[in-house]
């Protein structure tokens, strides 16, 4: 007997299983009915007629038939594929889309709460390779998962453990039935090609065995955990996240200092918690990884057009890119009150002098200056004062300078105040609050 991996699922467990009619989903079925029927409570059979070939209708018939005959319950569903062939669009990326939308609404529908699929080991050889030499592995596992979270439900994959011909030798002692799809041996898709022609020359080699890709895969998922544990970590200790989430700020020598995969696993957990929804490529990652690590103090890189990393001297902030246009440019106070100018807030106390009314609120003007706390008669521009804070271009059009009623400049966010003034007027920055 083929023994399945059965501990993803218990008696009390309502199992659903996707029956393709290969000699794979045949199998499985068959192990369910007559081996492991005591391990769930119960057992519902869907197919899925893609309708690309002739024999899909035999097939559905077949399935039907079947699961009559052993009392099973069922559910079909017929795809029309027909746009999606005449659009020379990718067949098996929109069926497979359509497939599982299909199995989270019938899970949801039945109230299930496992799914099974017949992957098998030869499965899981072909997906090792196809990952390794497409290079889709730096970021996710090397191969297939026994189980997978869905919408509502586990994906199941129990004979992962099993060879192809394990499961020829079952059907064979069994006389099980099933339906061959002669689409399998056509190399024009990628999967094929490696199933059909470059493992079994691989296995013509008596030095070489494609099943070492088994324990390649057991290595790198070992170590991508323990690449993200210390992504998870670095964040942890190194980086803040705004309570908003709408900003991110990262030491950048410390960032650089990071391997480039462990940059992308940072970035990849930190853009997790923002509302960008864009995949960034591991080419889009370099390109971002040289820039960060050049020698300009001050540059923007556009992620999309609501989001930014923002590079400031030392510091590394991804923020969203909100424009200016939530600050009234100019604002005119009249009486002590509490004012909002953007993410700034500018409280004027009661007993300000009301000779230095109206005050004026607004953004730097190029020439600005100001008169030194301190130093009789000298003066310090105002950009002067935000290249020597390492102020970023964007927050230098955020700031605010409050102007009194001679005209000068008393305050310039919370980087200047005139000695004249502190104890008359709090500003805050209330956006990183």
């Amino acid at each position: 007997m083929m023994e399945l991996d059965a501990t993803g699922w218990s008696k009390q467990d309502h199992i659903v299983l996707a029956v393709s009619t290969g000699i794979d989903s045949m199998c499985l079925l068959h192990l369910l009915l007559n081996e492991y029927q005591h391990t769930y409570s119960k057992l519902t059979c869907i197919h899925v007629n893609h309708g690309l070939r002739q024999a899909s209708i035999e097939e559905e018939a077949f399935f039907k038939t079947y699961c009559e005959e052993h009392q099973i319950e069922y559910f079909i569903k017929r795809l029309d594929l027909s746009e999606t062939v005449e659009a020379g669009n990718s067949i098996q990326n929109v069926s497979r889309q359509y497939r599982y939308d299909w199995f989270d609404s019938i899970m949801k529908q039945l109230g299930a709460n496992v799914l099974l699929t017949a992957h098998h080991q030869d499965d899981q050889i072909e997906t090792i390779f196809y990952r390794l030499f497409t290079g889709r592995f730096t970021r996710s596992h090397l191969g297939i998962a026994y189980t997978s979270q869905r919408s509502s439900y586990q994906l199941i994959r129990p004979m992962l453990d099993i060879s192809k011909a394990a499961i020829k030798s079952y059907q064979n002692q069994y006389n099980i039935p099933f339906f061959e799809d002669v689409s399998n041996h056509k190399n024009v898709y990628v999967r094929n090609d490696i199933r059909n022609r470059i493992i079994p020359a691989v296995m013509d080699n008596q030095q070489l065995d494609v099943a070492h890709l088994l324990k390649l895969k057991s290595w790198h998922d070992q170590e991508l955990a323990t690449l993200r544990k210390s992504a998870h970590h670095f964040i942890k200790e190194a980086v803040q996240v705004s309570e908003k989430q709408d900003k991110i700020v990262i030491p950048r020598g410390r960032f650089n200092r990071l391997t480039d995969n462990m940059k992308v696993h940072v970035l990849d957990q930190l853009f997790e918690k923002t509302t960008l929804s864009k995949t960034i490529s591991d080419k889009m990652y370099q390109t971002w990884f040289n820039q960060i690590s050049n020698q300009k103090s001050q540059f923007t890189i556009d992620i999309t057009d609501k989001w930014i990393i923002q590079i400031a001297y030392d510091t590394l902030i991804i923020m969203a890119n909100t424009e200016m246009n939530d600050v009234n440019s100019t604002q005119v106070i009249e009486v002590p009150h509490t004012y909002r100018f953007g993410d700034y807030e500018i409280e004027i106390q009661p007993d300000f002098p009301l000779n230095q009314f109206p005050l004026t609120i607004r953004q730097r003007q190029n020439g600005d200056r100001f008169l030194l706390n301190g130093y009789a008669g000298k003066h310090k521009k105002v950009s002067r004062l935000l290249i020597d804070k390492k102020i970023d271009a964007i927050e230098r059009n955020r700031l605010p300078v409050v102007i009194n009623a001679e005209g000068k400049i008393i305050a310039v966010g919370q980087l200047f105040m005139n000695k004249d003034y502190k104890h008359y007027i709090n500003i805050r920055n209330i956006g990183d609050e």
